[in-house]
């Protein structure tokens, strides 16, 4: 920990940093949200951090480039395997990566699960046809190297690391195919452009850095470690009173890319062909305590997350379109030393995109993200 008259600039952390980070496309993005992030933080007396939601660890991105140490911690598969590309991967050379991605993109196109189950083709006339009447994620083409792709990873990976960043590559090259608007519920009914386009892998974004990172699997409430500041971005719930259930469920939204990292095969359900395993509110892991619909258990797990954390400083990141409203937030973190409160404009998360359901849409205002900096001791 620094001490209270040590700044960043002075244990050589860089004075003029940029914010360029590296993901897939994803709801719950902070990419726009990070500059107002160092804004808050840089000045603080910190060297250790939490990021306790990463999902594609932008964040850790940036707080990893900024010379901190980082704890990058998400439940989601995907989330760790990004995490060991871009946090716990410092050596920015990996001579022999080109050489694989050059191996795995030059394998023969295969039919597997991935193409039975995801591919489809161009009916002729830009819309998606597919044996099973369902629209898809991605033309045939491109779900034939993936089936051909994923396998060999397995095989040709030199430590979880570098497996790590194989599987990245793949998922940022999936990601830019993708036939969606931004998520996995629901695919588009004609092909978007960006659909026809080729499987490449590159090399990722691989940061250097000289200082402790650590990724784990974790329900945030059960990590003790010590840090000096604590970053939360907590999956939410929508604040609309009209329906009864969720829509917003990280764990389907985005149930392809765990797939793809575990590569089980899983049996799939429904028109957009989900993991089981996240079909559901009532099953395990399908939905957190944060994304519920009932307002008093998100409150309380907020409230609890803020308490039992073991940091300094807390971090908490939250939408106006979220379950629990400002109003308690605020004073949620007036039991704390309120250092700052930012509010700005954020870009509206897709789901409100995709449905012409205007009861669904519920609160049709502005949407706005909140930054808390609190100080616990």
């Amino acid at each position: 920990m620094l001490r209270n008259d040590q700044s960043v600039l002075e244990l050589g952390f860089p004075s003029r940093l940029t914010f360029e980070t590296e993901g897939v496309r994803y709801s719950g993005s902070k990419r726009s949200v990070i500059p107002k992030i160092h804004e808050l933080i840089h000045v603080l007396p910190i060297r250790s951090v939490l990021d306790a939601f990463a999902g594609t660890t932008r964040v850790s991105q940036y707080f990893k480039s900024a010379g901190y140490d980082v704890h990058c911690n998400d439940l989601a598969a995907y989330s760790s395997v990004f995490g060991r590309c871009y946090l716990e991967n410092c050596d920015v050379e990996r001579l022999a990566l080109d050489e694989k991605m050059k191996f795995l993109n030059h394998l023969k196109p295969v039919d597997g699960y991935f193409t039975e189950h995801f591919g489809g083709e161009d009916d002729g006339t830009g819309l998606v046809k597919a044996a099973d009447g369902k629209k898809k994620p991605f033309l045939i083409k491109n779900t034939r190297k993936l089936d051909a792709i994923r396998d060999e990873i397995d095989k040709i990976a030199e430590d979880k690391i570098e497996h790590a960043i194989l599987l990245t590559s793949l998922i940022n090259a999936l990601d830019q195919v993708e036939n969606t608007l931004g998520h996995q519920v629901a695919y588009l009914s004609k092909w978007a452009p960006r659909a026809y386009s080729d499987v490449v892998l590159r090399r990722p974004r691989l940061l250097p850095g000289d200082g402790s990172y650590r990724v784990t699997r974790k329900d945030a409430r059960e990590i003790t470690n010590r840090f000096d500041l604590a970053y939360f971005d907590p999956p939410y719930n929508t604040n609309n009173t009209h329906t009864p259930t969720t829509r917003v469920r990280y764990a389907s939204y985005y149930h392809f890319w765990t797939t793809v990292v575990l590569n089980d095969r899983p049996q799939s359900v429904g028109a957009s062909n989900r993991r089981l395993d996240c079909s559901s509110d009532s099953l395990p892991g399908g939905i957190s305590k944060y994304e519920s619909t009932r307002y008093t258990e998100v409150f309380t797990e907020i409230e609890k997350l803020i308490a039992g954390v073991d940091a300094r400083y807390v971090l908490f990141s939250y939408s106006n379109k979220g379950k629990v409203t400002t109003e308690d937030l605020e004073k949620l973190f007036a039991r704390y030393k309120v250092l700052a409160v930012e509010k700005f404009s954020h870009r509206e998360n897709v789901q409100k995109l995709l449905t012409s359901n205007c009861e669904w849409l519920g609160d049709q205002s502005a949407n706005f993200e909140y930054l808390f900096l609190v100080e616990k001791e």
